[in-house]
């Protein structure tokens, strides 16, 4: 009676809830982010960073030249962050933040904050805030190749 009720009862209710917790990368949003276009003359870019709740780092697309670029992606959380080498590296253009990195949205909320670090000069810095309404999320097709990389074991 028991091995019964196994097969008939208990293993079709385990087969159907498994199928229904399946998570489906193909249900997932891909997206160019790009920081907001928010310089005002004489100001240069010298750091920037984001956060992205319930999402993914996919693929950097381009780094600014001579920065220095850290992400970390985590199982619910990404991070990236970026500093120039040089001052002489700082810009004075969003073209480097555009289309630059492409994220995913693992599942609900996604949320997305930054910020990036403005000077005049050198002699005043000032961080301006960004918020997932401030951001350029362009979505793009799903791409299967595009996948987190693996953790050590």
């Amino acid at each position: 009676m028991n091995i019964r009720f196994i097969i008939f009862i208990l293993l079709p209710v385990v087969a159907v809830g498994c199928a229904g917790v399946s998570s489906s990368r193909s249900d997932t949003q891909a997206y160019l982010l790009s920081f907001p276009k928010q310089l005002t003359p004489g100001e240069q870019v010298v750091a920037f960073g984001f956060d992205l709740r319930n999402g993914s780092i996919l693929a950097v697309n381009r780094v600014p030249y001579d920065w220095n670029v850290s992400m970390l992606t985590e199982a619910a959380d990404s991070t990236m962050t970026g500093t120039p080498n040089h001052s002489a590296s700082a810009f004075q253009v969003m073209a480097p933040l555009q289309q630059f990195v492409t994220v995913r949205e693992d599942r609900q909320p996604f949320d997305v904050t930054g910020y990036v670090v403005v000077t005049t000069g050198f002699t005043h810095e000032r961080t301006n805030y960004f918020t997932k309404a401030d951001f350029i999320l362009e979505g793009i097709a799903p791409n299967t190749a595009l996948e987190p990389t693996a953790t050590a074991p």
